[in-house]
């Protein structure tokens, strides 16, 4: 889960491996020519003419597209985290809020919190940019189980995948990138947990990506898995046997800003391969844009669909077999820098379900033991969504840039959140939650 999504939300700084030679190209410098031998003396008597020394041949300008061969970068992001009833991604911790925790999972729901964190930490290796194929690899460190894990913190892989150029304005991209159907990030120092489940509903998937420009339009489809499956063996995931297909249409203007729409769709499978499969369309819309003016720069998207959650999506609808779960949501976000070394940003995002009566729990009450039946525990039940019948997040954050690749950040929160309660629960419980966050420290970016 992460990141920033496109190359304005973050500053990297290519750094070419020490002894790796960039690919000769026919833009690359070529080496001075070797002198040839001065012809012999004539044998008069006559003295030799000096001539002047040639001037040097032309050095050639290096171009954009002459890039190292191999290309390291990162983030690494060592902060500090106050908070107070906070949730990441389901766990209530603050690996990466994303929400306002839901009471039953916390003994003290309303006492304040802090944590040390380093988990948003990744690191990616580029290889042939600049050329017609390039791959890239890149992993982080998260594990949204683990509340602050410091050396136990564990790998994630977030992209990896192999891009080729055939021709000039055509791409074809194949293996887990940033979902073709969602391409902005908000402004966040909170880089992994972003607006998600909060209006912002991409995420990776592992696809197989056309782009093609055409002048100022952009247009692009992809073939994707329906969404991730963990456990050992085959499920509903591959079972569903269809793939999801996405469309995109955009058009930049200069620099200045960029504007589209997406759809994502596909048909899932429950229960597959037994007498009670049924099948469900899972479907979604988005409208995005970016706007740049001097020092500001805009961002947003918005969407709606049904069962979207299914498809891997970080959103709220997760659908079953016998209903679809429909949702809509979205956010704005803004940053500018002033002064050069500084920086603030504001950001809101909202989601919210419609047919909240349709949706599940997001886990499985805790039932005392009877004649009937045994005890059962209180438990998270993922295949079931987040379990929010709304999330609305407000963010700020401010940044100081003394030196380049560095910003220390101070970034306050806000989250709203109503959770879907089982009857006996609401009676004791507000489903109407309020967290609250605080993260500061450091930003490294190479």
């Amino acid at each position: 889960m992460s990141t920033w999504k496109t190359p304005s939300a973050t500053l990297v700084v290519s750094l070419a491996l020490a002894g790796v030679a960039a690919p000769a190209t026919s833009n690359a410098q070529t080496a001075d020519p070797p002198q040839q031998a001065a012809p012999a003396e004539p044998a008069t008597a006559l003295p030799p003419v000096v001539e002047p020394p040639s001037a040097p041949p032309p050095v050639e300008p290096k171009k954009p597209e002459d890039k190292p061969l191999v290309r390291v970068y990162g983030i690494v992001k060592p902060t500090i985290v106050v908070g107070n009833g906070l949730e990441s991604f389901g766990n209530p911790n603050y690996v990466a809020p994303t929400a306002a925790a839901n009471p039953l999972f916390l003994s003290h729901p309303d006492a304040v919190g802090l944590s040390f964190q380093a988990q948003q930490t990744r690191l990616g290796v580029a290889v042939g940019e600049g050329t017609p194929v390039k791959a890239q690899v890149e992993v982080d460190f998260v594990d949204f189980a683990k509340s602050s894990p410091a050396q136990a913190a564990t790998i994630r892989l977030r992209q990896a995948y192999v891009e080729w150029s055939p021709a000039d304005g055509h791409k074809l991209t194949l293996g887990q990138a940033w979902d073709l159907f969602s391409p902005l990030n908000t402004h966040t120092y909170n880089i992994v947990g972003g607006l998600f489940q909060s209006g912002n509903s991409g995420f990776v998937r592992h696809q197989f990506i056309y782009l093609a420009n055409l002048g100022r339009v952009e247009v692009g489809a992809a073939l994707g898995l329906v969404s991730q499956n963990a456990t050992a063996i085959l499920n509903n995931v591959e079972y569903s046997r269809t793939p999801t297909f996405a469309l995109r249409a955009s058009y930049r203007a200069e620099k200045a800003a960029w504007v589209g729409a997406s759809l994502i769709g596909t048909q899932l499978a429950f229960d597959a391969n037994l007498p009670t499969e049924e099948g469900r369309l899972a479907v979604g819309g988005n409208v995005f844009a970016e706007v740049t003016s001097g020092s500001l720069n805009v961002r947003a998207e918005a969407y709606g669909g049904q069962n979207l959650a299914n498809l891997g999506l970080l959103t709220l609808g997760q659908g079953y077999s016998t209903n679809d779960v429909t949702e809509v949501g979205g956010w704005v976000s803004g940053k500018l820098t002033f002064l050069d070394l500084h920086s603030v940003h504001l950001v809101a995002g909202a989601a919210m379900v419609l047919n909240t009566d349709d949706m599940r729990l997001g886990y499985t009450p805790a039932r005392a033991a009877t004649a009937e039946a045994p005890a059962t525990p209180l438990a998270r039940v993922g295949g079931n969504g987040p379990g929010f019948e709304r999330n609305v997040t407000v963010r700020g954050g401010y940044a100081f840039a003394p030196m380049k690749g560095l910003s220390i950040v101070l970034e306050p929160s806000v989250m709203l959140t109503r959770h879907k309660l089982d009857p006996d629960a609401a009676a004791l419980t507000d489903a109407d939650r309020l967290g609250w966050g605080v993260e500061t420290g450091g930003i490294y970016q190479f």
